[in-house]
């Protein structure tokens, strides 16, 4: 049961995360990329530009929400994020699942400052599970990567930190991530609130699923969470998606999701009946304002 209730969250993760734009595995793996752990770093990780002003994208009148279909404001999304160099991530996310009786909440906060020239990122990550904290800092960088966690630092094998800087160049564009997002804008309704253009949709089980599958293809190579996604069902799924007017770059979205399964007991298996809901909040912000990632000195020395 503890391993599909794992999966169940792993495929949870990587549908929102789809239907948000944007595949962060780096961020939403934790436990993938941290080793042993040392001491929490005092210096400031990223280095923002003075006043931390967002540099924005070449700036036009914004026009009326009904001037605007949704992939014609995705598209122009699209081309603004080739100009960001920089950028800063908050995600907020709580699971909820009872599969066969048990259940299971959690609750994970994260925080990532992200530079794409050189590649790197700062990021911290806070998960709740049962009363239980953990708290994860992370340096990635592509000479290195670092993960403190209970007060120690510890520095990731040359494999490890390879493996992770492939992961962040896939994902890391945000660019990159609007031609699957594009493919939902049929589904979706253009509003405006205050500054920000606002994309939302109801969406169904089979769209998504078809996404989130050709998303989990780089990063399952068992198959064990497209098998999973098989036998889900999407009962439901609330996307909002924010849209600054002048620079169209992406500032805030909001996922709502509801997934069941249901299978029969087989040999070697149990039967399995299992409800999960999801809400992921997320913001980008600090376009262009961060300089640049640098790691403290008193990382670098305390790393085993």
């Amino acid at each position: 049961m503890k391993k599909w209730l794992t999966l169940a969250c792993s495929a949870m993760l990587v549908v929102s995360i789809t239907a948000c734009g944007k595949n962060n595995d780096a961020a939403e793996k934790p436990a993938d990329t941290t080793a042993s752990t040392g001491t929490t770093a005092e210096t400031p990780a990223a280095t923002e530009t003075p006043a931390a002003t967002e540099t924005p994208a070449a700036e036009t009148p914004a026009a009326s929400s009904a001037d605007m279909s949704a992939e014609e404001l995705l598209t122009k999304a699209q081309e603004a994020s080739k100009e960001l160099k920089s950028y800063n991530l908050k995600a907020d996310i709580e699971q909820n699942i009872t599969a066969n009786g048990q259940e299971q909440s959690s609750k994970t906060t994260m925080d990532t400052d992200m530079v794409l020239e050189p590649l790197s990122a700062h990021q911290k990550i806070t998960t709740n599970q049962g009363g239980q904290e953990m708290n994860i800092e992370q340096y990635i960088t592509k000479e290195a990567v670092y993960n403190g966690m209970g007060g120690n630092w510890s520095k990731m094998p040359e494999e490890q930190r390879a493996m992770i800087m492939s992961t962040l160049e896939k994902s890391a564009k945000l660019e990159d991530s609007f031609n699957q997002f594009k493919s939902l804008s049929k589904d979706m309704k253009v509003t405006e609130e205050g500054d920000d253009y606002v994309l939302t949709a109801d969406l169904s089980g089979d769209d998504i699923k078809s996404l989130a599958k050709e998303v989990m293809g780089q990063n399952d190579p068992q198959g064990q969470l497209s098998q999973l996604m098989d036998q889900m069902n999407i009962e439901k799924m609330n996307v909002v998606y924010k849209l600054n007017k002048k620079t169209y770059y992406p500032t805030d979205s909001t996922i709502d999701m509801t997934m069941s399964m249901k299978s029969a007991a087989s040999e070697g298996a149990e039967a399995i009946d299992m409800n999960m809901n999801m809400v992921m909040k997320s913001s980008i912000s600090k376009h262009n304002a961060i300089d640049k990632i640098e790691v403290p000195q008193e990382v670098t020395s305390a790393a085993k």
